[in-house]
């Protein structure tokens, strides 16, 4: 429980290989669509009791290639008081299985992810199919933030189920199906482009606040030096219909 609780703080949407020099469009979509502040001020937690640096500090190590196994890239902040999640939530809320976008042609699984133990960084697929649902944060529909993250492209597999995310505007809709047989629809609000050393993750990991469903993948520039994009394309959605019964407790 408490390397979960470590861990979490040096979440990342990691590094994802470049498919080819084809897919380097992924560049130049717009920086911000829709109240990208209004949204994220929603989100942001009141101001913590301690400071920065007053946890242990963890180490996390650097990440060795295995194989074919995603290299990942080294996470960008170590955790500490400000971006601690409660790891130790247990949640009777329905689980999200699947994600549909309409305007991306999207139905894609969503598998419940933590923290990858070796890398300290917010675990993902090691396919372009599946979705990962932050299973340490809300459901979608809940209080704060629901992140759900997916690759953008990787080598050898092409083009993720996130590639076109950043093709998405204000008002298309995003539905998630449950594991109770629920649905929800959710109406996005925003979307933008981070560097990745200025994600705003008070925001991004919030779990107070409206119920804002967050999805994440990588984007902007790609320096195959590193093999690792420079940015994450985040779209904020908020629930467009009245929630389930079961989300509200």
């Amino acid at each position: 429980m408490t390397k979960k609780r470590l861990a979490i703080g040096a979440i990342v949407i990691g590094t994802i290989l470049a498919v080819a020099a084809g897919l380097a469009g992924i560049g130049a979509l717009r920086p911000a669509v829709g109240d990208v502040e209004a949204v994220e001020q929603s989100l942001r937690s009141p101001a913590p009791t301690t400071t920065v640096g007053s946890q242990p500090e963890a180490t996390v190590p650097e990440p060795e290639p295995e194989g074919n196994e995603l290299v990942q890239a080294r996470p960008l902040w170590q955790p500490n008081a400000e971006n601690l999640l409660a790891a130790s939530q247990t949640s009777t809320f329905p689980s999200p299985v699947t994600l549909q976008i309409p305007h991306l042609e999207i139905d894609a699984p969503i598998e419940a992810y933590g923290v990858n133990s070796r890398t300290g960084q917010m675990d993902v697929p090691h396919n372009v199919r599946d979705v990962a649902w932050y299973r340490f944060g809300p459901t979608p529909g809940q209080a704060g933030s629901a992140v759900l993250a997916a690759h953008v492209d990787l080598e050898g597999q092409g083009p993720g189920v996130f590639f076109r995310l950043g093709d998405l505007e204000a008002g298309d809709l995003i539905e998630v199906l449950y594991d109770d047989g629920t649905e929800l629809a959710f109406e996005v609000q925003a979307r933008a482009l981070y560097p990745k050393e200025e994600l705003p993750l008070e925001a991004i990991f919030s779990e107070e606040g409206p119920p804002v469903l967050t999805l994440i993948t990588c984007g902007g520039g790609f320096d195959p030096s590193v093999s690792r994009y420079d940015s994450n394309v985040v779209v904020y959605a908020t629930p467009a219909d009245d929630l389930p019964a079961a989300l509200i407790g």
